[in-house]
């Protein structure tokens, strides 16, 4: 049973290539953070290995060990990092290294050998996006010239971040955002989370389950999106110093945390689109619905041609900041633009 929810498509396609036995020798998982890629990943596993009669049954031993993370043959290659990016974390806040060659070369080791106690070796690198240079140009080497009895699964928001030759050996499986009904759903029956809880954190999610339970499991991650939100309303009503302050401390940041930092310009950018909406009357369709009379304030105060410039420029600094321009710069330029109050 794939406990995946809201990917049918994808989980079509893994069954059908289970079925026939024509499974990828190695998978690309795209889609935004916290959609299900990690999940999907570990079923897939479970399902090579699976000694039940409609994998995943999630009740055999191979089953159960995998989820439990303690499986011999099913190895997570991640970040070196002993922190993440902090109770906000929209989007798994992300490490302080990079994925290594040397972490390559041990995969290297493992696949060389005889799976251990199941069928297959699965290994999952997730973030795909964080492999270096040198570990890419090694990891390519490796699926030029699959093992047998070998499925490597590549997760990744950043698929632009991996070389077209690494594209090109894999079987791209895409994750989309779940409709909201969905999430809200998933969120009172799985999660038992009260009508009120599902209904905003299914708007402020994005579409992505794995989020929204994340903050129904830990007040701080709320807590910290209103933190976040405070910064960057204080930030426009503030002077150019402070700005300028603020964006030499963030592109540190982003230095180490990169995913994180990303997901931050991503809450600034549903803030100011909220501004616009709850400008133009169509409070029903904003996102931060627990924050309703803060947004009406903001949409008096702020004048719509300074807002949409400013959304125009964020646009641009996190395309600059993907394609690895120089992040103090691209958060400075970012700053100018911030909104100014009407009454400044």
């Amino acid at each position: 049973m794939w406990r995946v929810v809201g990917q049918d498509r994808a989980v079509a396609a893994l069954q059908r290539g289970l079925a026939e036995g024509k499974l990828a020798h190695a998978y690309l998982f795209v889609g935004p953070p916290r959609v299900g890629k990690g999940t999907l990943a570990r079923e897939l596993a479970q399902a090579l290995n699976c000694q039940g009669g409609d994998p995943p049954c999630q009740e055999c031993s191979q089953c159960r060990r995998i989820a439990a993370g303690i499986h011999a043959d099913v190895q997570v290659v991640s970040v070196e990092t002993g922190g993440d990016g902090g109770p906000f974390d929209f989007a798994q806040g992300r490490p302080h290294k990079d994925i290594s060659i040397e972490q390559i070369r041990e995969i290297e080791r493992a696949v060389s050998l005889r799976p251990f106690e199941g069928r297959c070796r699965v290994i999952i690198i997730d973030p795909a996006d964080a492999l270096n240079e040198e570990a890419q140009n090694a990891f390519l080497k490796t699926l030029e010239e699959p093992p047998p009895n070998v499925v490597f699964v590549l997760v990744t928001t950043r698929p632009q971040a991996l070389r077209a030759t690494i594209h090109s050996r894999c079987q791209r499986v895409e994750l989309a955002p779940l409709p909201l009904p969905q999430v809200e759903a998933a969120l009172r029956e799985g999660w038992q989370a009260t009508p009120g809880q599902a209904h905003l954190l299914a708007r402020l999610s994005r579409g992505c389950l794995g989020w929204a339970i994340a903050a129904l499991q830990d007040e701080k991650v709320l807590r910290a999106r209103r933190e976040e939100l405070t910064r960057i309303r204080n930030l426009a009503a503030g002077g150019i110093q402070e700005r300028f302050t603020d964006a030499s401390k963030t592109a540190k940041r982003f230095q180490g945390e990169r995913a994180a930092v990303l997901a931050v310009l991503d809450l600034w950018r549903e803030w100011w689109r909220d501004v616009l909406l709850m400008a133009a009357g169509c409070e029903e369709s904003v996102t931060n619905v627990d924050l309703g009379d803060i947004l009406r304030g903001d949409a008096a105060r702020y004048d719509v041609a300074g807002v949409t410039r400013f959304l125009r420029s964020l646009a641009a600094c996190k395309r600059y900041l993907e394609e690895n321009v120089n992040a103090r710069l691209a958060l400075e330029v970012l700053m100018l633009e911030l909104p100014a109050p009407r009454s400044a």
